[in-house]
């Protein structure tokens, strides 16, 4: 014999599935839009100055970088956010709205994070 259950309940279950389906889609796009990975692929910018850019949605975005050369870290965000090198090196925290410049380290790729939004990542690399 079949287990059918009440269509009703049916319904409340499958609410259910679209539900955690959305929540869990929203949870994937806000995470996507919060940085879990920085855009490295922007062109640099028309100064051809090195950049690391944080937008409102809490992404990094970077410029290709050369080694020595002064890399301008700008938070297009209205909060304060940090360019924190993974491990040891560079450390910048920015206010909202304003900008800040460090040294680019020798040639390689550098992870690096937000301090106060741990779920923001980048990556710089520098030639």
């Amino acid at each position: 014999m079949l287990n059918r259950a009440h269509p009703s309940a049916r319904i409340r279950c499958m609410q259910r599935h679209v539900l955690i389906f959305v929540a869990l889609a929203a949870l994937g796009l806000g995470i996507a839009a919060c940085g879990s990975s920085s855009k490295s692929t922007t062109p640099a910018s028309s100064s051809g100055a090195a950049q690391i850019t944080i937008d409102s949605s809490f992404t990094f975005h970077t410029t290709p970088v050369k080694a020595g050369s002064t890399v301008t870290v700008k938070n297009d965000a209205s909060v304060t956010h940090t360019v924190t090198q993974d491990g040891s090196g560079f450390d910048v925290t920015i206010d909202g709205g304003k900008t800040a410049t460090f040294t680019a380290p020798a040639a390689g790729t550098y992870k690096f994070h937000c301090k106060i939004h741990t779920f923001m990542k980048g990556m710089l690399t520098v030639s």
